[in-house]
Formats: structure tokens, sequence, C-alpha cells
């Protein structure tokens, strides 16, 4: 299903400044796990920002990735939380 309100790795700055948030969601892959960019709108709705580049979804494979990508986006931010699986999550489960 198509989803009007898809945010694209181009217009991550400008989502945010309306108000919008990220998350950073962990998914399990053969190689191990992975981070899932997400974009959350005003209204709490979330869906996952796909890549400029390649327009599949934004997805970093280290946390050394994911933190100079958020430290790109919020340069004067001091760090920024990594989440990890939740407990109890295995190989079958996203």
């Amino acid at each position: 299903m198509w989803n009007p309100r898809v945010i694209t790795t181009d217009a991550v700055q400008n989502f945010l400044e309306k108000g919008g948030k990220l998350d950073y969601r962990p998914i399990h892959t053969p190689k191990g796990w992975n981070w899932e960019l997400w974009a959350v709108q005003t209204n709490g709705t979330a869906s996952p920002v796909i890549s400029s580049k390649t327009g599949e979804a934004r997805v970093f494979k280290s946390s050394d990735a994911l933190v100079s990508f958020h430290m790109r986006i919020f340069p004067e931010s001091e760090g920024v939380w990594v989440p990890a699986p939740k407990s109890g999550q295995d190989e079958d489960t996203e």
C-alpha cells in the first residue's frame, strides 16, 4: 500500500524542522543486528525513512554508522541512544 507521507533521507532536515522525530529500530539480518531509520510524524504515526540513493529503507549496518549519521543531522548533540533488541527477541522477529 502506498504511503503518501514517505520521508526520504534528503528531506530529513525539513521533516525535523516541521516537528517530526527520528527513531532507530533494531532489526535482525543474517549478518547480525542492524538499525532501521524511522520517521515519526507529529501525530505519532511512523514509517521507514527511504534512502534517496537506493529507494530502499535506510538501514545502518553498524552502531558507528548510526552515530555518524546522527551527529551529521544533530551536530550540537552530545550523543545518541542506540537501542538494543528487546530481550527474548530472536532471529525470526524484527
